[in-house]
């Protein structure tokens, strides 16, 4: 073959190793690029169908509390989301940017592949062939330093990890949580810090206090009782309550006033398991039992008259037959107090119901730390030995993790990864919710909760699971969506990285 045929030759093909190794690399960069706008699109959907969602709730609370300055807060989303959307846009656009440029500057290396195809003159004018400037088909490999090697072994462990990343997208990694719920009824168990915390504060208006269970406490004012007319005489009331079935309840004589009976504070404990609390037609009431310092119940009478009831009581000013044990006859007398406050410590097992007012936000603070939290009632069995048998208390809820939700329905369980009891650290807010006909939503606790678990799991049963979400260790930063939007560049770039391997594995090794 003549030297110019072979020359032309070697250009054509050096040529066609350019455009194509050009070609596969704009595929790459385009698909690259389709990618990030696939993403783009789904967080646009995913946030318009957040903030549809958040303007729901919105609106509905705002139409509850007649409070339609939230009505305003849309218009702050949309500018947020406008934000975000423009500046997800402007990275789309940094990144064709540098797409050409990155070909504007590869472009000058097409004049540098191909040869020349004539023959240069000397001195004589006659044309010479410049196969002096023709490097040589097989020219010596100059030896390669530590440097570069290790820059290929580097890249080759880039690689490798690229590899093996879809690989870790499968593998559970645990996440926080959050979910709101409404609930007839719920327990829970108080955390360890702080030492003492306030859970009702300042509910006022209490139309009727019952408190039953060992307590002891000594009420000082005007008695007036048509049973016992000894109390007419007395100034102070020593009131022994020994048992656990023993009660005593309070209340306004004039039904018509308002009430100026308070729940001033509710102080819980250490490790306190709260029962049985639940919220329906105006009657708050719950079971506490403390596991090592008494709770404590503070208790404000302001200036009107109370009717007393006392069950199972002893009273020590009273040496007769009714200062005795008495189970079954209540004593009711009329009291004026004199002081305006009560503080109660509970250090057995106490049952608290009040009738409350119209309910307010301000009552409970939230923000506990707690363990062992219960949606759902064990049913009484017929015989010790049965298996319990669980009732779900769940009204309507939603709980979110790893970029992904899930609806709570109706008598629903919520499960942890093993079907257990889904292990929530933390009560962020509590409140009572009446019934609403315009809503059509039943009277309830509101529970705002949150805690760190791998998987979520709901079902009708507390072994049953008919959905779930599950979180993995790439969620931390990338939705599912974009995740399995993807698994197909892993693929092209796997593919690319192995051929890429195969040509240099000498230089790695």
């Amino acid at each position: 073959m003549k030297p110019s045929v072979r020359l032309i030759f070697k250009g054509v093909q050096e040529l066609g190793r350019w455009v194509l190794v050009g070609i596969w690399n704009l595929l790459v960069n385009l698909f690259w690029l389709g990618i990030q706008l696939i993403e783009l699109l789904v967080w646009a959907f995913l946030e318009l169908r957040m903030w549809i969602q958040r303007l729901l709730l919105q609106v509905k609370e705002a139409i509850a509390q007649r409070d339609f300055i939230i009505l305003l807060f849309p218009f702050k989303w949309l500018l947020l989301g406008i934000w975000q959307f423009a500046f997800q846009g402007f990275w789309l656009l940094i990144h064709l940017i540098e797409l050409i440029a990155w070909y504007i500057t590869h472009l000058p290396t097409v004049t540098r592949t191909v040869p020349p195809l004539g023959n240069s003159r000397g001195k004589s004018g006659i044309s010479q062939p410049r196969l002096q400037q023709i490097p040589p088909e097989n020219p010596p490999r100059k030896q390669q330093g530590r440097l570069p090697q290790d820059r290929y072994r580097a890249i080759a462990f880039i690689a490798l990890c690229l590899a093996v990343l879809p690989l870790v997208t499968f593998i559970p990694f645990p996440h926080p949580f959050e979910g709101r719920i409404l609930v007839e009824e719920l327990s829970f168990r108080y955390g360890e810090s702080p030492q003492s915390f306030v859970l009702f504060e300042e509910i006022s208006g209490l139309r009727q206090m019952a408190i039953a269970g060992k307590q002891s406490f000594t009420l000082t004012g005007r008695f007036e009782s048509a049973n016992d007319p000894r109390l007419n005489r007395l100034s102070s009331l020593t009131v022994d309550l020994p048992t656990a079935e023993s009660e005593w309840e309070i209340a306004p004589v004039e039904g018509d006033r308002r009430s100026e009976l308070t729940l001033k504070r509710l102080w819980l404990r250490q490790h306190t398991l709260v029962e049985q609390f639940r919220y329906d037609r105006r009657r708050l009431q719950l079971v506490l039992q403390p596991a090592i310092r008494p709770n404590v119940l503070e208790l404000g009478f302001g200036n009107q008259p109370l009717r007393v009831s006392l069950r199972g009581y002893q009273i020590t000013e009273l040496q007769s037959p009714s200062s005795r044990l008495n189970r079954d006859t209540p004593l009711e007398f009329t009291w004026i107090p004199e002081e305006k406050a009560l503080t109660l410590n509970l250090r057995e097992q106490a049952a608290i119901a009040a009738i409350v007012p119209q309910p307010s936000p301000q009552w409970i603070p939230g923000n506990l730390n707690v363990k062992d939290v219960r949606f759902y009632r064990s049913q009484p069995t017929q015989t010790p030995t049965a298996t319990p048998v669980y009732q779900s208390t769940a009204i309507a809820g939603q709980i979110q993790m790893a970029r992904q939700s899930l609806q709570i329905s109706q008598n629903d369980f919520l499960m942890g990864e093993t079907a257990t009891d889904l292990e929530i650290q933390k009560i962020d807010t509590l409140a009572l919710r009446p019934d609403s006909p315009e809503e059509n939503t039943r009277a309830g606790i509101q529970v705002g909760f949150s805690g760190t678990e791998t998987q979520i799991q709901v079902g009708p049963e507390p072994t049953v699971s008919t959905q779930s979400i599950q979180g993995n260790f790439l969620n931390k930063w990338f939705s599912q969506e974009t995740l399995l939007a993807l698994i197909p560049v892993w693929v092209v770039g796997l593919g690319f990285l192995i051929y890429w391997g195969g040509n240099n594995f000498s230089k790695i090794w």
